[in-house]
Formats: C-alpha cells, structure tokens, sequence
C-alpha cells in the first residue's frame, strides 16, 4: 500500500511529537508500505530526523494517488489533512499524538498493530458528511476553505455586544439568535465546539445538522437538530457592522450586508476505523463515561 504522511506543522511542535512521526514513518516501512511526505512538513523536521527517514519516503510538493491518507498529530492535524484530500476520495486514517482526539481516534500506542491490520485489509471506512459554505457574494477570497468537516462558526468580531443572527430552513423563518454567535455542526463535529457549547451528541453517520446558539440571551433557545437536506440561511446584524466566518476554525471577518447559506456538501471524507472498535466506545474512553474520578484520585 502507499501512504502520505501528514502532521504538524506548528513551531511549538514537541522533540516527543516529532519523534512519534518518525516513529509512524518507521512502522509504515516495517510492514511493507510506501511512503509519500510533502515536501515542506518534511523541511520541517529536525535534521536528524530527517537523515532517518529520508530512505523510506519520497517527498510530494502535491498530494499523489495513493491508497490511504495518514494523518499523526491532533484533530487539528486531521482537519487540515482532510482539507488537503478534499473530494479525491482517499481515506485517512487518523493516528493521535495529541490530547483528547475525536478523530485522531487511533492511540499511538496501538499505532503499529492498526497499522499491521490496515496492511491485511482488516479495516472500515466510513463516509462523514461535510458542510459546505457559501454567500451571495464573491467568495471566498484565496485560500480560505469552505467546506467543514466539523463546523461552520458565525462569530462577534471586535465588539462585547451580541449578534443578532436570522436563521432560515429551508426559506422557511426559524428564529432571530441573540446571542454571541452560532455553530452549525456535522454529526463529526458534534463533539468538537458544539459539544463546548451544549450541542447534541450525533453518532457520526447520523443524517443530520446540528445548531447551537453561543451564550444566547434567551435561556430557552436550546440546540436544534435538522435533517441534512435542510438548507441554513443565516443573516446578520452587527454593533460593529462586521462578524466572523469560521469553517473548521479557520476565519475571516465578512460585513453585516453578506447573507450566507450552509447546507451539506456535494462530497463525503472517508475516515478509516479499526474493525470491532465503535464510536460509543470512544466516547466512554474520551469522555470517560462510567469511570470513577474518585479511585484515580488516590
């Protein structure tokens, strides 16, 4: 098989996270795999590290056909590498060397035996639904990504004030949010800012939309639960005449005359999972469901 290694690419990098890359780049070529890194993560790495692996990749400027995406780091590292496949199809398989790992799901430790199944064909591949993010005005300006994996975020700008936020379903008037923003998540992105904020928890292959109001000023405005055929039309009004636009935490400030519309995507992302391990089970182990705080205390 051949893979594409992507990682962080952030300065505060940790000497224990970049020696988990390599560490993924040697396992890959234990088991026989092909390896392909871009070009300037691979520039990124300490030197010696680098003379390491060297012999077992080949460096990319762009990303090749390859049969499976890998992405080592955090769900930030995995949203980025998403953003990279984009609609090409290959699926990624998400090693976390970060903190909590929604869909990094993969614990380094269990890196190398997940990586021996993959080699036997002895894994699944879900497809995710993403939103897709557009206005009625040109947009998006260059290099700003508007398809989200986890969310779509309306955001307060430069102001303490609140937004006021008109939402539509499908042409039809939903309510006016008072509050200091809004967050429309995928089912995948329900344990990400959504869950911060109140969200429902979706089983990711779960049909649906979620929005969630930001610290509303109405105490009874509640997360709602849409179908994902529902088209979301939002427009708002400003203090400062400017709000923020974030897709998957990525953003940019648009003017209050900007109408936008989120609905799902014309593509799915394929994210790999071992057999036999379920989302419900790494929700008890992230979350840590069940466990008793109270014995790991003493």
């Amino acid at each position: 098989m051949k893979f594409a290694l992507f990682g962080s690419m952030f300065p505060d990098r940790t000497a224990k996270a970049e020696e988990q890359i390599c560490g993924v780049c040697e396992a890959i070529g234990r088991n026989g795999g092909e390896l392909c890194l871009p070009v300037n993560f691979f520039y990124s790495l300490p030197a010696p590290l680098r003379q390491r692996i060297a012999p077992l990749c080949t460096l990319e400027e762009k990303l090749p056909p390859v049969d499976m995406a890998v992405s080592v780091g955090g769900d930030g590292t995995f949203l980025r590498t998403a953003g990279t496949v984009g609609d090409s199809g290959i699926p990624i398989l998400g090693i976390n060397t970060g903190r909590l790992g929604f869909l990094a799901a993969i614990n380094y430790a269990d890196m190398e035996e997940t990586l021996q199944e993959v080699m036997e064909g002895a894994y699944k591949v879900e497809d995710r639904t993403l939103l897709k993010l557009s206005t009625d005005e040109s947009f998006p300006p260059e290099h700003f990504n508007v398809h989200a994996l986890n969310e779509v975020a309306i955001l307060k700008q430069d102001t303490a004030s609140m937004l006021s936020i008109h939402a539509y379903i499908n042409n039809d008037y939903l309510t006016s949010y008072q509050a200091d923003g809004l967050v429309i998540s995928t089912p995948t992105g329900s344990t990400a800012y959504s869950l911060s904020i109140g969200g429902s928890i979706l089983s990711p292959t779960t049909p649906s939309i979620i929005l969630s109001a930001i610290a509303p000023h109405n105490l009874t405005s509640r997360s709602l639960v849409v179908d994902d055929s529902s088209i979301i039309s939002l427009k708002v009004e400003s203090r400062s005449h400017m709000f923020l636009v974030s897709v998957d935490g990525e953003s940019r400030v648009l003017d209050e005359s900007v109408s936008i519309q989120v609905r799902k995507d014309d593509y799915t992302l394929r994210v790999v999972k071992r057999v036999g391990h379920t989302f419900y089970e790494t929700l008890r182990d992230k979350l840590m469901w069940g466990a008793d705080v109270r014995k790991q205390q003493k």
